[in-house]
Parts: structure tokens; C-alpha cells; sequence
């Protein structure tokens, strides 16, 4: 096929599965393994995992076509050295016998090196039509035949074979043989977790084979197959293309077990992702040059590393079509679209026939456009010029003419940037401008074009800073380039260095940073992959900073050194520190209650008989509580579950004073909005989800998920506001919520700090507890200061004695018990208790076969076959029926937690192994002709039985009753599809259309799904719940919990084990790679992601540089050599002893008869042999406390390490020392450290 001078030269994608052997034309080596080509349809239904099991690694040339994998219709074989024929099929040959019955199976040559290319989107009717007209094509849907099965009109696909290869032609000319790259990418990758195109490779397309009709086509009706075969020129010495060496960075991995493969992978820029979707689509000149400079970073990563071979032949053939790709974008590659924005409705035709009249590349498309306007003859085509209206012209010269004619200048600046229709449209008309919120003049624009991304960067259409730089730095410039010879050649333009510290700044948001050092910032910047490199240095930025004006502003890190922020991240930081600060310090209210009466009185149905001492301390914990958090204008109530922190809730908000005066209850997830609900029946309390209060005042855009600051407020409405599940706020959530309201009395934020921080910028749950917490606080009963509560009397069945709340406090960060390290021996010695239990794997297969025992046997199944016994485990009454109001009630009996959603023991591979396992014959029945339940729907073929998790915050009407519904479901609700079922009673036709679940959070009310919203393209609303990242079961809870563990994982942080390890009620099953003391490493605070997080919310922030990782000084324990503790009791103890020269060492492992113990101080004597073993309590008071510090005090003495005042014993000396208790204002028992008993004991002890 040849170019079509009336299109644009464009270039081709293609979508391809991920493969594990490089796409070589063989069948996978581990096809189980790879969940990664699940996203797509094909694999995903059609894929037999068994089939393709046994002919691993085998090459297709050598195979029957009945044995060719599903992915070869996905085109896995781009990469083979043969040519294969493969048979295609007309699917509608047996569903339409009357239209498409005649064509027969055909025979297709699939050559050497090529991929089959489908354009799928320009194929689906509604854009074809839209296709012809922009095109102007031989396309009439009047040939379209009428399918026996589609008489309401629901056939998507263009079917008659004129009207097919009028749109596949028209595709196809945009590209030119020898000149146009094709990109090679996939959807998914087993080691990229974000979801995105990832690139494969790129190569040159050398040929385009048409496709053909179908064998049997004839007059009254023919089709064509639509697969067009693509001749690439990509070989393995990478002379004319290239491969990124993904394969053999998973090789290297293996020996270098630190290196992430991901660091090596090539996303495609999000506002470029609509050219690398649909299998095939054009991909512009632009985003060609931003890909392969991506590119370049990637091989050079590799080269560095060792990563593959012939990386430095693909990196000089990018550089070489990067040079081609320049010429070939011209100086105006968004004429099209500005002219469109202008009023031209097919201005992208006019511009591109212009273009084609061109002489040379210094003549301008836009003089040639103003000859036009007076007379087109010579230059464009009758067919052409009648696309230009006429008013549009005279409007134009009218502008044009102006003394100042500021309109077409911008017109022009557009025209020079690769815009969309939408986005030239969205900048160019003002009042599109002004529905986005954006009120800026024209002048503006041509002062500073950056502008057009710093605007646009948050809207639904953002434009890529790259995109700007393509079109203001051009390698040759033509003389009379528009408008007014606008040129960038410095790459230090002060406009640039502004818009790409916006841009880092915004990227670090997304990590969780509200700011970043001067330096870091420099560092990034200068490692971009963008043309001209940017290697801007601390003297540019001082000269940028005049150009800052009020987006980004001046900040300071502790050590003085120069830190910039984005402007609102100040102003969430000034509402959110005055708020706490100026209600901290504001005159208490005064409530006359007994807190403690109204908990007994509360707690009495559920007590029986005379409370314990332990129960008795809880309840004292929580009266003292009570009386701070009513008490106080602002204050945080945190805690673990099962502290009863609801329960405490329920009764502040029922106190008649406090309920009377209005009572708001706002969560970020729905599930702990309903959770609320239920406990607080009977009370009046105004529960709703953080998006469903903010959005009647103009302070969150649902479209692209943003909170954001309003002049709207909720006034004198509510006096008691608590904020549940304060862990997850951003500060942007926090902020616009506490500006929002007005007339508040008392603001409550609760939760457990311990768990994942928030996704997005900030950490301000832990911030604000850091500032309010008391020094030494954890050495003190009930923990309890100005505005600060804290719970942790564990009351839950079993208390803390249990095995996985104790296993849970280890990546609490908080200092531990003198008993703590018992957990450790118990998970050796006692793998499998009545709350924990402990599974080790080597390998994937390890991991198979494991998993299937460890389900079966806690499901209490009596096989891996036992369907029965799963589905009464998640709700069904008899085994096989999930009746409506009842089976909802068990669906979260147990829950699967995986760190990861790729990789066989990924999310997305549980969940296909579960539902394949339990849900075939619901699949198998679904699709009878009889089924009385709906056809299955989505990728995942969810059916009826299934349990599902809601994946996007939405309003729905469609829900039965309508009663009392709130017709809205958030991201994270779980439910169970229950319907639609066919009972007697209803006598429509055939099977049921409609697809029902009752969710966990709504118990009663059944939402309706159809199967057109779940697209293989699209953001499906559903997806399997058999399994769930750790991050969606944040704020959920489970009865039993199987909680994957994989070694390496880079995912794993401490607060994602942490808030794994509390989702359960009943028990824990860890399934860890590698031995239990691995997992002990992910408790130090180099793992943890709130620590590394930068932000100025109370302080300013100072990082320490801690085994390579840059952790917030302010939030742990340093001693002066480095060493990390976990209290500052401990870091006062070693500091003095490291003062003293006794060099001690934390935490040292000591085992005997093969026990280990962890001893807060080890001091070993060299000189003399021996060994002292120090040992720190800080809450001896306490009788849990007590009674665990002397069973390791025992344990010391049965193992001869006896106490120095008894001379020590034959294994070593025991030091043990504690915090002196004593009573202080308001009754709380406090613990504190005495320095100078400390002392005495080094000079008595050590002689120091």
C-alpha cells in the first residue's frame, strides 16, 4: 500500500500480549504463569491454560493450527523467523446463517517478522460514520445487512465489504512503507503494576499487506477479514529497530534481586494512550519523538547495568529517526486542529491538503492558507475548499487586519503544538476556557505558551509540557515562521524551568510529597528525557524564581537548604495548621457527664458478669477519652482495631446535647460511611462519603477525581464533625473539608496512623498526630493529651494475647513489648494456631500447589472440586443458590490479600484461578439457552455467585427498591451478584438481560450492571473480589484473611503488611516466600512510605540519608551513628552507652536451644568474653505488660543469664531497667527514664 498525499504521514501501533518468550513464535514457556495477557479479551476467555501447559515452549511452525494458542490471534507472534498460515473464521457465520452464513473459513499467509494490524475503533459503526464524513468516504450504511440477531439495532461492527475497505484503505494511507514506524506495546506486563500502554518495541513498517475478503463472498453480500499484515524491520542485531530488553532484565533480576525490573519500562505519555489503544491507531510525529526519547533513557539504564545486548546500535537509531521524525512534523503539526477549534469543521483536511501543496520546508502552510481565502485556485481542491465556510474566511481577514490581531497570532502559536481537536478547541475558544475555569487572555498564551500546560494540566484534556517543547524548539526554522518568529533556542527559557518544576512538583504529589528540596529538583529535571536537555544548576533557578510568580512558592528545609511547593499545597497547609493550632489552643467545652456511667451502661448488654482488670483498664481508657474528644475543638482519636474506637463514637454522638446539635459523619471510602450507619442506628447521625458531602459545594470533580477549594460552605448545619479513617485523607481532602464547614464545634479525626498513607500528596493524619502526641507518651496509661486520644486496649476475642495482633505490632513502628520477639519463635515452632498460621513457598508452582491445600483446608472443603461447600463459605444457603438479603451477609467472610495485581500470585491470577475453578459451570449454564441468570459479563466473565468489588465512586439510578436508596456506590464496596434470576413467576422472554448485586455496605437494595459498560478498552465498574490488593481492603474488614507474601516484593512497605496483618476479625493465613525471619526486615523504617514522604505541614522538614533511602527526621529515633530505635527511651539509653564507648548492639538476634530472642542492647567485651544483654520497660504498671516481661525475664534466668546484682550467669549478664511509674494531672499513669539511674548503672556495671 502506498501514502495518500490528502492524509498526514502518520505512523502505527500495535497491541501485542506480553510474552515470556519474546514473542519468537513459540508458545509460552510458563502460559499459567502469565495473567499479564489476561487484559485481553481473547486470552481471557478463550485461553486453555492446561492445553497450552503441556506444549510450553514449543515453536508453532511445528504445531497443528488446532494446537496455535488463543494469543496468536493477538498477534504474539511478531517476533517469529517464520511465515504460518492460520484460518479465519467470520464470527457471525453461524449467529447470522441468513446475511453471513455463505462465507467460509480462510485460509491467511501470516509472513515473517509481522503483526497483524486491526483498527478497531475506526470499525465500530458509530465512529465509521464519523470517519467517512471527515474523510469523505465511499461508506454507506444503507449496504450494511440486517443480523437475525440484532433486529433492535445493537450489531457495533461494519460488515459489508465496500464500506470496509473504504475505512481500511483510508487507515492504512496514512502510512507510508519504509518511512513509517510502527510501535509494538502491550496493556499489561507481569512487573508493571500501573496500569497504561507499556511499549515492546519499535521497528519500521518495510511492507503493508491488505487484507482480503472472506472465501464464498459474493455480490449480494461480501466481507473482508481486516487484518492487515505489517512487514517490520526489527531483527535481533537491532540495526533497524529494536526490542527493550525486558526478557533479559527479569534474567538479571534473578541475580540481582534489588534491581526492579520496572525501572527499565517504557510507559506511553497518558495524554498520548488514545494512539496506542484500540490494537491499532495512528500514532502522530510527535508522540513518536517523546516515545523514543523514553526510549533512550530506558537502553541507557540497560547499557549501564549490562541488560542486553546491541543497546548501543538501538540508541543510535533513535537518535537517526528522532532527526527524521523533526522534519517530518513540520513547524505546524496541530494546524488541523486549530483550524477545526477556528470554526473549520474538517479544518484537519484542509490543512493537510495545504501541507501537501507545500514547496519546500521554509514555505509557510499559513501564508499559502491566506492565499486561499481570496482564491483557492491551484491550492486546494473544489471538494476541499467547499469545506471552509464562508463567514469563517471573512472572520479570519477581519482578525487578521486588527491593529493588534491577537486572536490569529494564538491561532497560529496553537497551530504549532500536536493538540487534539478538543484540547486546540478548549484553549482557543474562550468560553471553553472559561467552563474549565481558566481566565486567561490570548496575550498571555504568546507571552508564555507553558501556560497551555500549566492550565490544562488538571482538566479531563491535559497538554503535555513535551508537547510544547516539540512546537517552541525547532532544529531548522523556516524564515517567516508564525507567529512573530516565536522561538525557543535556550533551554533554559525561565518560562520552561517554571512549567518543569510545575510538572516535577505535580509528579511528586502523586509519591506523596507536598514539596521538594531545590536539589532534588535540579536532579530530576536534569535527568528528563526531553530535547534540549534541561541541565539546569542552583544559579538558574535563582534567576527562575522572578518567573514564579504565585504557582509555586519559596519554602525552607530544616537545615536551611532551598525547597520550592506548588502554591495550593500552601494553602491546604495554612487551613490545615490553623485549624488544629488555633482550636488546640482554644478555651475546652464543658460538658457535665459521666463518660463513664454511659459506657457501662452501653457495654452492659455485652458483658457478662463483673468486667475482668483488663476490661476494667479499657473502660478507663475510654471514659478518659470520651472526655478529651468531646471536650476538645479539634482532636484525634486513633487506635487499632478492635479498640473500640466505633464503639466510643456511637456513644459521644448519642449524648443527647451533642446529638441535638447536629452530627456529621464523613469517610473517604463507603464502607466506613456505612459502617458508622450500622452501629449508630438508633442515634440521628448524617453519615456520608468525603465525595458526596464535598460535591454540592463545588469542592470535588468527580471527572477526574479532584478535591479542590471553593467559595461554598456548609454553614451551622453540623457541630460535631468526625472524619473516619483519617489515614487515607490527602491533605487536599483534608483541607477543602475543614474550609467547607462552618460553625463547627468540634472536628474529630479517627482512625489507625499506622496504615497506609494516603494515595496523593501528604501524610496529615500522622502530621497532626505528631504534633499533638505528648513526648514519651507510650510510656504512659490511658495515652491521653490536648486533643489526643489513643486506644490500645485490644478487646477483641482473645485480647491482645492474640498471635496475629501481636505479628501485627511489629510493623506498628511503635516500640514493642519486652515479649514481643516471641512472635517469632511461635511462627516457627507453632505455625498454625487459632488466629495465625504460616505457609512458606519457593516458587510459583510452590505457590500453586500451597495455595490450593491452605484454601481447601480453612474453607473446610473436602476437596479443591468441593463447589458446594466454597459457596455456602460466601454466602449461599443450600450450595447453590445466593439469595437476595441473605447471601450478602457471609461474602466477606473471608478475604485473599495479595501486595501485587500481576504475577501467578498476583491479584488478577487468583482471582481467574478461583473463578475458573468455582464459576465454571455457572459460566457453562449462563450461556445455555435455557439459563434462567445473565450471560457473563466482562474480561472476567462475571456470573452469577460471584463476589466483585465496585472500582469507581458512581451515581446509579438503576436500583430495586428505590425506597430509601441512596442511588450512589463508591470505589471498594463488595458485593455479590445475586441476579438477575429467573423465577416462574416471570414470564418476559428468554434469559434475564440484567446483571444484579447487593453490596455489603447497601444490604437490601440491588444495583443493576448491563454488559455494554464493561469494554475492553474502557474503565470497567466491576471486577472480581476473590481477591484484592492491600490498598482496596484498606478500611474493610474480613473474617479471615489470606495474606500473600512474595520475596522480592517492591511494593511491600510496612504499613501495607500492617494494615494486612488488621483486616482479619478471626484469623490470619500469611502464604510468605522464603523463611519467617525475611519478613522481619519489611519492620524497619527504610520500608516504610509515610516516612519517606516530604512535607511541611507542622515542621520543617530534615531527611536523613538511611541505607539509600531519605527518611523524615522529626518521625524516628536516630542516635548519632545512625542506628534507628523505636523509643525514645531506648534512643536516650543507647546514646549514653555509645557516649561511653560500650559500643552496643540493637536488637542482636541471640538464640538458645533454638529460641531467639531480640534483646533491646547487646554489649560484648572482647578483652574479657563476656556479654551483657540490657533489657528496657517502659510500662511495667501495666499488667499485660508485666506479665510478658516476665516470661522473657524467666526465660533469661532458665538459659543462666542471671542479673548483674547476682553476678551474672554462665551465659551472660542481665541488665534491666525501667520507666519509674507516677500519676500526673487527670490521672493518668506516666512512666518515665531516669538518666542518672542510667548512669549509675554504666559506672557500677562497666566501670564507665
Amino acid at each position: 500500500m502506498t501514502h495518500n498525499p490528502r492524509y498526514p504521514l502518520k505512523h502505527l501501533s500495535i497491541r501485542v500480549p506480553w510474552h515470556d518468550n519474546k514473542w519468537n513464535g513459540t508458545i509460552c514457556n510458563n502460559p499459567q504463569a502469565n495473567g499479564a495477557c489476561l487484559v485481553l479479551k481473547n486470552c481471557a476467555l478463550n485461553r486453555d491454560d492446561e492445553k497450552e501447559q503441556l506444549l510450553a515452549g514449543k515453536s508453532i511452525e511445528n504445531l497443528e493450527e488446532e494446537n496455535f494458542p488463543v494469543c496468536i490471534g493477538e498477534r504474539a507472534t511478531f517476533m517469529a523467523p517464520f511465515s504460518f498460515t492460520r484460518t479465519l473464521k467470520h464470527p457471525y457465520a453461524k449467529s447470522s446463517p441468513e446475511s453471513h452464513g455463505h462465507l467460509k473459513p480462510t485460509t491467511v499467509n501470516f509472513p515473517a517478522y509481522s503483526g497483524a494490524a486491526v483498527p478497531y475503533h475506526w470499525l465500530l459503526k458509530g465512529n465509521a460514520m464519523e470517519k467517512a464524513e471527515v474523510f469523505d468516504l465511499n461508506f454507506d450504511l444503507n449496504r450494511e445487512p440486517r443480523l437475525s440477531w440484532a433486529k433492535n439495532g445493537n450489531d457495533n461492527w461494519v460488515q459489508e465489504t465496500e464500506n470496509q475497505r473504504a475505512l481500511l484503505n483510508c487507515f492504512f494511507e496514512h502510512l507510508e512503507e519504509d518511512t513509517s514506524l510502527v510501535f509494538f506495546y502491550t496493556k499489561q506486563m507481569p512487573f508493571v503494576e500501573e496500569s497504561g500502554r507499556v511499549l515492546a518495541g519499535v521497528g519500521r513498517i518495510n511492507k503493508i499487506i491488505p487484507s482480503g475478503q472472506y472465501e464464498g463472498s459474493n455480490k449480494r453480500f461480501g466481507a473482508s477479514y481486516w487484518e492487515h499484515m505489517i512487514m517490520h524491520s526489527i531483527r535481533e542485531h537491532h540495526k533497524d529497530g529494536f526490542l527493550l530488553p525486558y526478557h533479559e532484565a527479569i534474567n538479571y533480576q534473578k541475580e540481582n534481586p534489588s534491581f526492579d525490573v520496572a525501572d527499565l519500562v517504557v510507559i506511553v505519555p497518558g495524554d498520548k494512550q488514545f494512539e496506542f489503544s484500540y490494537a491499532s491507531e495512528h500514532v502522530s510525529n510527535d508522540s513518536a519523538i517523546r516515545v523514543l526519547l523514553d526510549c533512550v533513557k530506558s537502553l541507557e539504564k540497560a547499557q549501564e547495568l549490562g541488560i542486553g545486548e546491541n543497546n548501543s546500535f538501538s540508541i543510535k537509531w533513535i537518535h537517526d529517526e528522532i532527526a527524521k521524525l523533526e522534519k517530518l512534523r513540520g513547524h505546524y503539526p496541530g494546524m488541523g486542529a486549530a483550524l477545526c477549534a477556528f470554526g473549520i469543521e474538517k479544518g484537519h483536511f484542509v490543512a493537510a491538503e495545504i501541507i501537501n501543496k507545500l514547496k519546500d520546508e521554509n514555505e509557510n502552510p499559513w501564508k499559502l492558507f491566506e492565499k486561499v481565502l481570496d482564491s483557492p485556485e491551484g491550492i486546494l481542491s473544489d471538494r476541499i475548499n467547499e469545506l471552509i465556510p464562508y463567514i469563517a474566511k471573512k472572520l479570519y481577514k477581519r482578525l487578521k487586519e486588527k491593529s493588534k490581531p491577537v486572536r490569529i497570532k494564538y491561532l497560529h502559536l496553537l497551530s504549532r503544538f500536536d493538540l487534539s481537536i478538543e484540547q486546540a478547541k478548549t484553549l482557543f475558544v474562550q468560553e471553553e476556557r472559561e467552563k474549565i475555569g481558566v481566565n486567561r487572555k490570548d496575550e498571555e498564551y504568546l507571552r508564555n505558551p507553558y501556560l497551555i500546560y500549566e492550565d490544562l494540566r488538571q482538566t479531563l484534556n491535559p497538554v503535555s509540557l513535551n508537547t510544547i517543547d516539540l512546537g517552541l524548539f525547532l532544529k531548522v526554522a523556516e524564515n517567516n515562521l508564525l507567529p512573530d518568529q516565536l522561538l525557543l533556542e535556550d533551554p533554559y527559557d525561565l518560562n520552561r524551568i517554571r512549567a518543569l518544576t510545575i510538572q516535577q512538583l505535580e509528579y511528586a504529589s502523586l509519591q506523596g510529597h507536598t514539596l521538594l528540596p531545590r536539589k532534588e529538583l535540579i536532579k530530576k529535571i536534569r535527568d528528563l528525557a526531553i530535547t534540549p536537555p534541561c541541565e539546569i544548576n542552583s544559579d538558574y533557578y535563582e534567576l527562575a524564581e522572578e518567573s514564579f510568580d504565585l504557582d509555586i512558592v519559596n519554602e525552607e528545609m530544616k537545615n536551611g537548604e532551598v525547597a520550592y511547593q506548588l502554591a495550593r499545597y500552601r494553602e491546604t497547609r495554612t487551613i490545615i495548621s490553623q485549624n488544629v493550632s488555633e482550636r488546640i489552643q482554644a478555651k475546652r467545652h464543658s460538658i457535665k457527664v459521666n463518660w463513664k456511667e454511659l459506657l457501662n451502661k452501653a457495654l452492659a448488654e455485652h458483658t457478662e458478669g463483673d468486667p475482668d482488670e483488663q476490661e476494667k483498664r479499657a473502660r478507663e481508657e475510654k471514659a478518659i477519652a470520651l472526655r478529651e474528644i468531646a471536650e476538645n475543638r479539634f482532636s484525634v482519636l486513633i487506635g487499632p482495631a478492635g479498640t473500640g474506637k466505633t464503639t466510643l463514637l456511637t456513644i459521644l454522638a448519642g449524648h443527647e446535647e451533642i446529638e441535638s446539635n447536629g452530627v456529621l459523619f464523613l469517610a473517604p471510602t463507603g464502607k466506613a460511611r456505612v459502617r458508622m450507619e450500622e452501629v449508630a442506628r438508633n442515634i440521628k447521625v448524617t453519615a456520608k462519603t468525603l465525595a458526596q458531602f464535598l460535591i454540592p459545594f463545588g469542592r470535588y470533580n468527580g471527572e477526574i477525581q479532584q478535591y479542590k477549594l471553593s467559595e461554598q460552605y456548609c454553614e451551622g448545619t453540623y457541630q460535631t464533625v468526625i472524619l473516619d479513617e483519617a489515614s487515607m485523607l490527602t491533605e487536599e481532602m483534608l483541607a477543602t473539608t475543614l474550609d467547607c464547614l462552618k460553625g463547627v464545634k468540634r472536628f474529630i479525626l479517627v482512625g489507625d496512623h499506622r496504615q497506609l498513607p494516603p494515595i496523593g500528596a501528604g501524610r496529615p493524619f500522622l502530621d497532626i498526630i505528631h504534633h499533638l502526641r505528648p513526648n514519651q507518651i507510650e510510656s504512659q496509661f490511658p495515652r491521653i493529651g490536648r486533643g489526643y486520644a489513643e486506644l490500645n486496649i485490644k478487646r477483641r476475642q482473645g485480647g491482645a494475647k492474640r498471635e496475629d495482633i501481636q505479628l501485627a505490632e511489629w510493623f506498628s513502628g511503635e516500640p514493642l513489648e519486652p515479649g514481643a520477639d516471641s512472635i517469632i519463635n511461635h511462627l516457627i515452632n507453632t505455625p498454625n494456631t487459632e488466629y495465625l498460621r504460616i505457609e512458606h513457598w519457593e516458587n510459583e508452582s510452590d505457590f500453586e500447589k500451597l495455595f490450593n491445600a491452605i484454601l481447601v483446608d480453612e474453607l473446610k472443603m473436602s476437596s479443591i472440586e468441593d463447589v458446594e461447600t466454597f459457596n455456602k463459605s460466601l454466602g449461599s444457603s443450600d450450595g447453590r443458590y445466593f439469595n437476595f438479603r441473605e447471601a450478602v451477609k457471609k461474602v466477606e467472610s473471608w478475604q485473599i490479600l495479595s501486595p501485587v495485581r500481576e504475577k501467578i500470585y498476583g491479584v488478577r491470577a487468583i482471582n481467574r484461578k478461583i473463578h475458573k475453578q468455582f464459576r465454571k459451570d455457572k459460566v457453562e449454564y449462563a450461556r445455555t439457552k435455557f439459563s434462567k441468570i445473565p450471560l457473563p459479563i466482562g474480561l472476567e466473565e462475571i456470573v452469577y455467585g460471584d463476589k466483585v468489588i465496585n472500582l469507581v465512586n458512581s451515581k446509579r439510578n438503576a436500583v430495586w427498591p428505590s425506597v430509601n436508596s441512596i442511588n450512589y456506590i463508591a470505589n471498594g464496596e463488595i458485593g455479590t451478584v445475586i441476579g438477575q434470576f429467573k423465577t416462574s413467576k416471570m414470564k418476559f422472554p428468554g434469559r434475564p438481560k440484567n446483571t444484579e448485586i447487593e453490596f455489603t455496605t447497601q444490604k437490601g437494595f440491588k444495583y443493576t450492571f448491563k454488559g455494554y459498560e464493561f469494554a475492553e478498552e474502557g474503565n470497567n465498574p466491576l471486577e472480581l473480589a476473590y481477591a484484592l490488593t492491600v490498598h482496596k481492603a484498606q478500611g474493610s474488614e474480613f473474617g479471615k484473611v489470606f495474606i500473600v507474601i512474595p520475596n522480592p516484593c517492591f511494593l511491600l512497605s510496612r504499613e501495607m503488611i500492617y494494615t494486612a496483618l488488621t483486616r482479619q476479625k478471626d484469623k490470619v493465613i500469611l502464604l510468605l516466600q522464603g523463611n519467617s525471619f525475611d519478613i522481619k526486615e519489611l519492620a524497619s523504617p527504610t520500608k516504610s512510605d509515610a516516612l519517606k514522604r516530604m512535607t511541611n505541614l507542622f515542621e520543617k522538614p530534615e531527611l536523613v540519608e538511611i541505607e539509600g533511602e531519605y527518611l523524615e527526621k522529626n518521625l524516628i529515633q536516630q542516635a548519632t551513628d545512625g542506628k534507628m530505635l523505636r523509643s525514645k527511651s531506648e534512643l536516650l539509653i543507647y546514646q549514653r552507652l555509645l557516649d561511653k564507648k560500650l559500643n552496643p548492639l540493637y536488637e542482636k538476634k541471640l538464640v538458645i536451644k533454638e529460641v531467639e530472642k531480640l534483646p533491646d542492647f547487646t554489649i560484648e567485651n572482647d578483652n574479657t568474653g563476656e556479654i551483657y544483654y540490657w533489657e528496657h520497660c517502659g510500662m511495667l504498671f501495666d499488667a499485660e505488660y508485666k506479665k510478658r516481661w516476665d516470661e522473657k525475664y524467666q526465660w533469661y534466668i532458665e538459659n543462666n543469664i542471671l542479673p548483674y546484682e547476682q553476678g551474672g550467669g554462665e551465659n551472660g549478664t542481665l541488665i534491666v531497667t525501667e520507666d519509674k511509674p507516677s500519676k500526673v494531672e487527670g490521672g493518668e499513669t506516666k512512666g518515665s527514664i531516669s538518666m542518672k539511674e542510667i548512669d549509675i548503672i554504666i559506672e557500677k556495671v562497666f566501670a564507665r
